[in-house]
């Protein structure tokens, strides 16, 4: 697959593709970091584990140079971070002196601003209109969980400040379960929206800015990160049928019980830690045809495990499957680097 086909032949291109395990995973990842933004620190550093692994294999079995590509990148990407989290600590030292807790509602201008903050069960979204240095209404606008922000300390801060119309600080914290951390993202939901109206507040740097949101983000929360595991269960059961799928002959794995049955009928029934010849199967559901390959010549085709296979899986037609399909991705490599030469 080259890059020149993009333009000759799309569909060709994009076929190629997403036959590719690794090219499949990181569209997975984008599409999680899509959906969960606050998860993307997660999902960059599987990632980075997912190509590592593949490209260290790809460099001791065939000497390919991808993993220097990795190790370039991560090398920028720390030098980032350390430049990005430099600013923020400059940063975060100019906004002390204009924080709406210590310098109090005076450098707000009048007007309503939206700030968000997590909460115990999920982001929390407030509406905060101010008139004449005064916080005259106080809104929950989005909270999944919204009956715990009205009732209990969140709804005694609220009320507190809607009555002062200024920011203090509450002194004693809630006693159910969650309460402090939503009171906790109820008061970083207020100061996100008075700080829109300071002026001349200190910001990032548009680096800092790009770097933290695309790649770190906001730490995960409970509910993200359930949503995560689910997610991840989805994909690889996704992964393991579409990769047979995507590979000719090797479709009839995806049937395959891991009933073991055929590991009974089979004389030889276990070499190098591989059950035979379930194990063959499992190997070429995942895409492994070079150890298919490698443990082949322990098959001695006698067909028994055809024979006793609730749905007539045959070991040595897996094989020659996973020959056929690690002959083509020979050939496909090959002619890469034929054309790379030139």
């Amino acid at each position: 697959m080259t890059w020149s086909r993009l333009w000759a032949d799309p569909l060709g291109f994009l076929w190629d593709a997403v036959r590719i395990r690794g090219v499949r995973l990181t569209l997975y990842l984008l599409i999680a970091a899509a959906l969960f933004p606050s998860s993307r620190s997660i999902l960059a550093v599987v990632l980075c584990l997912l190509l590592a692994i593949a490209w260290t294999r790809d460099f001791r079995r065939r000497g390919s140079t991808k993993i220097y590509y990795l190790i370039a990148a991560l090398c920028v990407l720390a030098a980032g971070y350390v430049l990005a989290r430099q600013d923020v600590l400059r940063v975060e030292a100019l906004r002390a002196g204009k924080s709406p807790w210590n310098a109090g509602i005076e450098l707000v201008s009048d007007g309503t601003y939206t700030g968000e903050g997590q909460g115990f069960r999920g982001p929390i979204r407030v509406h905060v209109t101010v008139q004449d240095h005064r916080i005259t209404a106080l809104d929950t606008v989005a909270y999944p969980d919204a009956i715990s922000v009205k009732d209990n300390e969140v709804a005694q801060f609220a009320a507190q400040v809607f009555r002062t119309g200024r920011l203090e600080r509450p002194t004693e914290r809630g006693m159910f379960r969650g309460t402090g951390a939503t009171l906790t993202g109820y008061m970083n939901a207020v100061e996100s929206a008075l700080v829109k109206g300071i002026p001349g507040y200190p910001q990032y740097s548009l680096p800092s800015r790009v770097l933290l949101a695309a790649l770190i983000g906001t730490p995960p929360d409970r509910v993200t990160l359930n949503a995560l595991a689910i997610l991840f269960a989805v994909f690889i059961v996704f992964e393991y049928a579409l990769q047979s799928m995507l590979t000719p002959g090797t479709g009839r794995s995806i049937n395959c019980y891991n009933c073991a049955t055929c590991v009974g009928a089979c004389p030889i029934k276990e070499v190098e830690g591989v059950l035979m010849p379930m194990g063959l199967v499992l190997l070429t559901r995942l895409g492994d045809y070079e150890r298919v390959k490698e443990l082949s010549k322990y098959c001695v085709g006698c067909g028994r495990c055809a024979a006793k296979c609730p749905i007539g899986n045959s070991g040595p037609l897996v094989i020659a499957a996973a020959f056929r399909a690690s002959r083509e991705q020979r050939r496909e490599q090959e002619a890469l680097k034929e054309k790379e030469a030139f």
